[in-house]
């Protein structure tokens, strides 16, 4: 009983430092909850594309776990050094390592009770209007939620892991560790950092680096596979830089006598250099988990609210009807069935196009066949699609357009291919004219490969192009057309329903609806956004945290400093000026650094957007403002409390 009561005491005494820890565990084991019911949700299971939205589910899963777990072990190192001491007390009053333990397994059971009772009652709680926040996201109308045992249970046991772990590391504390150390544990101080010139000019170097790669980018595809190496550069050069560049730039305000030995400047300059090792790793994973919470939520953002332009882009009608074998499409048994269907059809038009060569195109303009080292070049990989004269002027009803035998229109879809001369194999066409959209075709596709049409003046030009072009350098690719009818369709749902299904089993007929894609982006946009969401309060509950706790340790480790110079005439109004001065660092400069990365992402980010369709413009940038905005809002929040916190710690009272 002695074990346990003692474990309870030490958790009260502390309270200042396990109530945030506890608070972190509540909301990791309510998101952990939420998304393990929304997976076992019928209203989920029940989507379009519901396949697609589980595994989006179970990816967001697999991260907020790993994020819990990091949060948990990092939370939970700033209060070994407290407990550190206890145990060095409880040493010195007789009790053995394995006694230390036995409290030590005590208090990680008691932390696990509280954190996953409260988190699982909150989790049931708040579920309900998350899975009505995220079946409105994804377009579905079954908001029925299942209270899953298997969900409960899989939370319970992960987290009772990592518990464990946090009970190791108890263990090795108290194993490797003599008394004494324990004692003075959070008495330790931080000596003076060096400063590295080299690893200073290697932090800069790798920051130049990434910066580059988003900035020079040229292409959806390229961006892409060059994300992640830009990201390990910069996060690399984040953590080097917070740690050798901002000891240099203390050791250079300490040079200047007249700037150090002020009030507001010397306590604060002083602090952060003798503890620059410990406050530049938290420094820097504030700003990388900023930067990560800014990048998840314009991008999300962007997605859902271009997921609309993206299909209107698709779809230049309501219907797209396609016969793979090129014949034409009776528009006398498509009116007969919308007839016998009560729905109406408008705008029709019939288009004639061919299906797409994927190539490998230079910087030259040559498009050349995918074999050997250029099918992994994915970067440059172009879909080619052909279109006769005669067929663009009826689609534009310009009848007095025409094309020489070597001469060529050329519609970029994604607007990057500029050349003069575009080659096929080896033979050369001029770019006539580079056009911007064609009236009537759809100016985005569903891949996100590279895609132009080209315009030519007969199918000669694709004769000889398919009997020459191959794929990956073993099937010949022939450059077949197919024949097409779009149109606007107008009834009820079911009505619409009808109709089509007189069309999707019938041979070499293909047809593809703007409301059946509409619902299937809707599903993944909507789910990739709620994910961002969560991830978003992860990242910012984790930088709150790290803030908070760094202020408490902080406060405490200057509580004696501050109480001689106040004792020697510093007065409560020179303490908040100087408190403010060192909790600016805390707070401003990784939210600057922050702005930076995702102003200096921007390039890359846009490219990736554009694989998913989002046209960049207006929203994108209003969104990144607002979340610019957002975020410093919240961390302005942020810092009144921990300032006032760490106030409250230091200032002597009278």
């Amino acid at each position: 009983m002695l074990y346990w009561k003692l474990a309870w005491q030490s958790i009260v005494k502390n309270k200042l430092e396990y109530l945030p820890f506890m608070l972190a565990g509540t909301a990791a084991v309510a998101l952990n909850l939420v998304i393990q019911l929304l997976i076992y949700s019928k209203g989920v299971q029940t989507l379009i594309a519901s396949s697609s939205v589980i595994e989006l589910l179970m990816f967001g899963q697999v991260v907020i776990g790993l994020l819990s777990v990091i949060f948990l072990l990092y939370t939970y190192s700033f209060l070994n050094k407290r407990k550190q001491s206890e145990f060095g007390l409880f040493s010195i009053l007789g009790m053995q390592k394995r006694d230390l333990i036995k409290i030590s397994w005590r208090q990680q059971l008691i932390n696990y009770m509280i954190v996953t009772v409260i988190g699982l009652v909150t989790g049931v709680l708040f579920s309900k209007l998350l899975l009505l926040l995220f079946i409105k996201l994804v377009g579905g109308n079954n908001f029925q939620l299942n209270i899953a045992l298997g969900a409960i249970i899989f939370v319970m046991i992960f987290f009772a892991l990592g518990f464990m772990l946090l009970l190791l590391s108890d263990i090795w504390v108290v194993w490797r560790l003599k008394t004494i150390s324990l004692l003075q544990a959070s008495q330790k101080g931080e000596r003076e950092p060096k400063s590295h010139w080299l690893l200073f000019g290697l932090g800069i170097l790798l920051l130049a680096w990434g910066y580059y790669i988003s900035l020079t980018v040229d292409s959806p595809l390229k961006a892409m596979t060059m994300f992640f190496l830009a990201v390990i550069m910069v996060v690399i050069a984040t953590y080097l830089l917070f740690i050798v560049a901002s000891t240099i730039v203390l050791k250079t305000m300490k040079r200047h006598t007249n700037y150090y030995y002020q009030t507001d400047h010397f306590i604060t300059v002083s602090n952060m250099l003798f503890r620059m090792r410990q406050n530049a790793t938290g420094l820097a994973s504030i700003s990388l988990l900023t930067t990560m919470a800014l990048v998840v939520i314009v991008t999300t953002v962007s997605m859902l609210v271009g997921q609309q332009d993206y299909v209107n882009k698709q779809f230049p009608r309501d219907i797209i009807m396609t016969n793979v074998a090129n014949k034409s499409i009776s528009e006398n048994k498509v009116k007969q069935a919308a007839a016998d269907n009560d729905v109406a059809l408008s705008k029709l038009y019939h288009m004639e196009i061919s299906n797409p060569i994927t190539g490998y195109l230079t910087s030259s303009g040559h498009a050349m066949p995918l074999s050997g080292t250029t099918v992994t070049r994915a970067d440059n990989l172009s879909d080619f699609l052909f279109m006769t004269i005669q067929q663009f002027n009826q689609l534009t009803n310009q009848h007095g357009e025409t094309l020489a035998a070597n001469e060529v229109y050329a519609y970029d879809r994604q607007g990057t291919f500029k050349n003069n001369t575009i080659k096929f194999l080896n033979q050369s066409y001029h770019v006539k004219k580079h056009l911007s959209k064609i009236d009537g075709v759809p100016s985005m596709q569903a891949s996100m490969t590279h895609s132009m049409i080209i315009v030519i003046p007969s199918k000669t030009v694709t004769d000889k192009i398919g009997s020459a072009f191959n794929d990956l350098g073993e099937n010949k690719q022939s450059i077949s057309y197919t024949n097409q009818l779009l149109f606007d369709i107008k009834g009820s749902d079911k009505q619409k329903d009808k109709f089509l299904k007189t069309f999707k089993g019938e041979q070499n007929i293909i047809v593809d609806s703007k409301s059946e894609t509409m619902s299937v982006l809707k599903s993944f946009y909507g789910g990739f956004f709620f994910i961002g969401l969560i991830f978003s309060i992860s990242f910012i509950m984790a930088t709150g945290l790290i803030i908070y706790y760094k202020q408490i340790s902080e406060g405490r480790s200057d509580k004696k400093q501050f109480d001689i110079l106040q004792k020697v005439g510093m007065s409560h109004s020179e303490v908040k000026r100087t408190v403010k001065s060192q909790v600016v660092w805390v707070f401003g400069l990784p939210v600057v650094v922050a702005i930076a990365h995702l102003c200096f992402a921007m390039p890359m980010m846009i490219k990736i957007l554009q694989l998913f369709g989002v046209t960049v413009g207006p929203v994108v940038y209003t969104t990144m403002g607002l979340t610019i905005a957002g975020v410093v809002l919240i961390y302005f929040g942020i810092y009144l409390k921990t300032s006032k916190t760490y106030f409250k710690q230091v200032a002597r009272k009278y």
